[in-house]
C-alpha cells in the first residue's frame, strides 16, 4: 500500500471515531441525563460519570475530529469503550437482544481507538501545524 493512502485511511478512521463519538456524547446531553440514566437502570451508574463520559464523548469527538492531542484522546475513548463493553453491554452479547444492542460496534470503537492510541501518527492532524515535535506525522524520506 502507498504511504499516501495508508495516510487517507489514518485520516478516515480518526475521522469516524471522532463524528461517532461526538454524537454519541451528545444525544446523551440532548435527551437528558435522567433519560440515559433510565435507559441504563439495571446497572448502578453515578449521575456525575454519565456526565463524566458524555463531557468526554463530546471533547473527545471533536478532538479527534481536528487531531489534537489524538493518541491521549484515543487512549481514553479506549478506556470509556472498554468500560462500556464490560459493564453494560458484555452480558447481552455481541449481537445484543432486540430491544438493546450489543457490544459489536463498542469493541469496533475499541479497536480503531487503540490502534489511533498506539500508532501516534496521525496524518492531516491539527497538532501537526501548532506543534512541530517528534511526535508529528512526518513522511519518510524517499
Amino acid at each position: 500500500m502507498s504511504h499516501k493512502r495508508h495516510q487517507i485511511g489514518i485520516f478516515l478512521l480518526r475521522l469516524f471515531l471522532g463524528f461517532t463519538v461526538f454524537i454519541h456524547g451528545l444525544t446523551k446531553f440532548k435527551i437528558g441525563m435522567g433519560n440515559t440514566s433510565i435507559s441504563l437502570e439495571s446497572i448502578t451508574i453515578p449521575m456525575s460519570l454519565l456526565y463524566s463520559i458524555g463531557i468526554i464523548e463530546v471533547i473527545g469527538g471533536l478532538f479527534l475530529m481536528i487531531g489534537f492531542k489524538v493518541q491521549i484522546t484515543s487512549s481514553i475513548i479506549a478506556v470509556v469503550m472498554l468500560l462500556s463493553i464490560t459493564q453494560l453491554n458484555l452480558p447481552i452479547g455481541f449481537l445484543g437482544t432486540n430491544l438493546r444492542a450489543g457490544f459489536e460496534l463498542d469493541l469496533a470503537l475499541l479497536s480503531i481507538a487503540g490502534f489511533l492510541a498506539l500508532d501516534g501518527k496521525t496524518p492531516f492532524a491539527i497538532e501537526n501545524i501548532t506543534f512541530q515535535s517528534d511526535e508529528c506525522y512526518k513522511c519518510p524520506e524517499v
